[in-house]
C-alpha cells in the first residue's frame, strides 16, 4: 500500500490527473477517484490530498460528496488542489475554500494548496478553441514536483 492518497477527479482533458501523478510521484501515493475508497480507509495513509477541476467555482461535485463523508481526523495532514480555466484569486474568489472549510471541520491539518491553469473547452470556449491550451504546462508541472517536495518535508518534520 502506498503512503499517501490523492483523491481526484479529472474529467475532460485530464488537467488536474497530470499533477496527481506528478504528486503521486514524490509522494509515494495512491490516486484514487472517489467512488474508488471508502472514507474511512483515508485513515489507513499518511497523507491526503484532494483535487479536482473547477466546475462553476467549485471543485468537482463527487470530490465535495466524498469530502463530507470523510470520517473525523485528529489533525492528519492534507493538501488541496485544483485546474482551473481561470485563475485562482484567494482575496476576491477563493475556488479551494468550501473543499478547505469541509475538511479543516472534520480535523484535517491543511499543509498545503496548488493550483494552475488548466486547458478549458466548456461552453462556447469550445467553438473557439478553448483557453490555456497546452495548461499545465512544463513549468506548471515543475512548480507541481517542487509543492509535493515541500509537502514531504512538512509531513516528515
Amino acid at each position: 500500500m502506498a503512503s499517501s492518497i490523492i483523491v481526484c477527479v479529472s474529467i475532460h482533458h485530464g488537467n488536474t490527473l497530470k499533477l496527481a501523478r506528478v504528486f503521486a510521484k514524490v509522494l509515494d501515493a495512491e490516486i484514487v477517484k472517489p467512488d474508488e475508497i471508502i472514507p474511512e480507509d483515508l485513515g489507513d495513509y499518511r497523507l491526503a490530498g484532494f483535487g479536482s477541476g473547477i466546475y462553476f467555482g467549485r471543485h468537482h461535485k463527487s470530490l465535495l460528496e466524498f469530502a463530507e463523508k470523510a470520517p473525523e481526523t485528529s489533525g492528519m495532514p492534507a493538501f488541496i488542489f485544483s485546474t482551473s480555466g481561470l485563475p485562482r484569486i484567494p482575496i476576491l474568489h477563493d475556488y479551494h475554500k468550501p473543499l478547505l472549510r469541509m475538511l479543516r471541520r472534520k480535523g484535517f491539518r491543511i499543509v498545503g494548496e496548488f493550483s494552475c491553469r488548466g486547458y478549458n473547452t466548456h461552453g462556447v470556449l469550445e467553438k473557439l478553441g478553448g483557453m490555456n491550451r497546452g495548461r499545465p504546462n512544463e513549468e506548471d508541472l515543475r512548480r507541481a514536483e517542487a509543492f509535493a517536495n515541500n509537502l514531504l518535508k512538512i509531513i516528515e518534520g
